[in-house]
């Protein structure tokens, strides 16, 4: 019986069965969004009439035609978040100067999930520019976690996550530069993937602004999702160059690693003096690395070959250079030439340092924030806001720098959810993997799924 939490790879085996069609499916998905979204306001722009008008394309399609000629996505809804152009939808990403901005065109990701045959049924919610652990604006307000509505589903990707562990849809896409796929993943208890670095095309999200031909330092675009065959089928259908480069090559990116636990390295690296975790996360990701080990992986406690201190120097400055390089306006100077090539200088020497950590183990276990899903924190002074860990109050910006740490280096990451710590918030950890060695970290995350870490659907929003 199809429910709002079926898989999408399901509903879209159900449509090329006959035993729905896309027209159902676009009305079971409105209709939650209309019952659910009021409490969760992650979903900030919706079309049905335009969904209803291609679903019913595709239902003609495969009446006339059979199944075969369709995409893997035929006729599956989904949402997307506002950071990527859909002609006319919506794309605003909460900038007030972006108010009722309509796109003219299609993201390279909205344009390969539609020929894929997904139907784009509206824009879930992203904080000022998706510079925010949090999902809130001036435009579209707060959205709120599933789990706790006085808690934030995480930035900046949070109204996709939102929107996904609701139920309101199945499928989801997002960005990520400062954990924005991944954070919200973990706080909401769902699968997320940051891919490589340029694995899949940027062009077509918000920021930079409308009509941008180049995607800030870092930035990448991925899905996130309730299981691991739509994460594969989603980063699969997307993932690829553009044009000129697709007349001169294919890609072909190497399979995972392992296939079984029996023959995986598990790298741990589950706390770190630098910034310190909740101690259920650590215990949560020790579990999880145990209970592949009972299947035969290998446990090998790493010690990164650099200080992690050093390591998030480079990343905060290159993150601040980029996200600088599209704000409208800055406080200060953004750095000289000279500071940023003797900092990617840097980079390219902590590339070299992960590459030989990849020659001992095959994945990366650790953590993606020090805690769970914070309360909504809204002080204009970014800076000065604070968080608690185990009793301990910190500083906000310390949830960016176990992200920052597959990031710097352009290196796959795919969240998965772990479990519920005892303040009833889910928790998650990131599978890091080698560069462009995306299949890996997928594969190591559906190992686990196999072993029941998987998307659990909030208590209140589960029927």
């Amino acid at each position: 019986m199809t429910s709002f939490f079926t898989a999408g790879h399901d509903l879209a085996q159900s449509i090329r069965n006959k035993e729905l069609s896309a027209g159902e499916l676009v009305d079971l998905f409105s209709a939650r969004i209309a019952a659910v979204n009021p409490q969760i306001n992650a979903v900030i722009d919706l079309d049905v009439e335009r969904a209803q008008k291609k679903a019913g394309q595709i239902d003609a399609m495969i009446a006339r035609d059979g199944p075969d000629t369709l995409g893997p996505l035929a006729g599956v809804p989904m949402t997307i978040k506002d950071a990527f152009e859909v002609e006319g939808l919506t794309c605003e990403s909460g900038v007030p100067d972006y108010a009722g901005h309509r796109a003219t065109r299609d993201a390279v990701v909205v344009q390969r999930l539609q020929a894929a045959g997904a139907i784009i049924m509206g824009k879930t919610n992203t904080p000022y520019l998706c510079a925010d652990i949090q999902s809130f604006n001036r435009l579209h307000g707060t959205t709120n976690n599933p789990w706790n509505l006085a808690h934030t589903p995480g930035g900046s990707s949070g109204g996709s996550a939102a929107a996904l562990a609701t139920g309101m849809t199945p499928l989801e896409f997002g960005s990520d530069i400062g954990g924005s796929i991944r954070t919200p993943a973990h706080f909401c208890g769902l699968f997320g993937h940051k891919p490589s670095f340029g694995l899949v095309p940027y062009r077509g999200h918000v920021p930079p602004p409308h009509g941008a031909l180049s995607a800030p330092e870092m930035s990448v675009v991925g899905p996130l999702a309730r299981n691991t065959t739509d994460l594969s089928l989603l980063l699969q259908v997307t993932m690829g160059p553009t044009a000129p480069m697709t007349s001169a090559y294919q890609l072909a990116i190497q399979g995972p690693r392992a296939q079984t636990p029996s023959d995986l390295r598990i790298g741990l690296w589950q706390n770190d003096p630098f910034c310190r975790v909740s101690s259920e996360i650590v215990a949560g990701i020790e579990k999880a690395a145990e209970q592949l080990a009972a299947q035969g992986a290998r446990i090998i406690d790493i010690k990164p070959p650099f200080a992690m201190a050093d390591h998030h120097e480079v990343y905060s400055f290159m993150l601040n250079a980029g996200m600088a390089a599209f704000a409208k306006s800055t406080a200060r100077a953004g750095p000289s030439y000279i500071d940023w090539l003797k900092m990617a200088e840097r980079r390219a020497g902590y590339a070299e340092d992960w590459a030989r950590l990849f020659e001992e183990v095959d994945v990366v276990f650790c953590p993606i924030t020090p805690r769970t899903a914070i309360p909504h924190t809204q002080d204009p002074d970014f800076q000065g806001r604070k968080m608690v860990v185990d009793g301990q109050e910190r500083a906000y910006s310390d949830q960016l720098i176990w992200a920052g740490v597959p990031t710097l280096c352009g290196l796959p990451a795919t969240a998965v959810p772990l479990g519920r710590a005892s303040d009833g918030l889910p928790f998650g950890m990131q599978i890091i993997a080698p560069a462009y060695e995306d299949w890996t970290a997928i594969k190591v995350a559906q190992m686990l799924e196999e072993l029941g870490f998987g998307f659990v659907a909030p208590p209140d929003f589960a029927q």
